[in-house]
């Protein structure tokens, strides 16, 4: 199945190898840290996870057509 990932900030250098439009093919049941893993990004990297806009935990399964976008933990004051 494919899904779509898209890294943000300094994450990006974990899709950039992408196609364009960020295609992705994962067997079914993958979870987001399965393809975490297959990019390469360290476990121990913050993060935080959306899929398809909504946060979503490492142990979420992906479903076909999913969008994984990895963003850094945002900080404010």
């Amino acid at each position: 199945m494919f899904i779509k990932v898209r890294g943000y900030i300094f994450l990006k250098r974990y899709t950039d190898h992408l196609p364009p439009q960020g295609e992705f093919q994962i067997p079914e049941g993958t979870t987001v840290a399965a393809v975490l893993n297959q990019l390469k990004v360290p476990p121990e990297m913050e993060k935080v996870v959306f899929v398809n806009g909504r946060h979503r935990t490492e142990n979420y399964i992906l479903q076909p057509g999913d969008i994984l976008v990895l963003f850094p933990p945002l900080e404010g004051g």
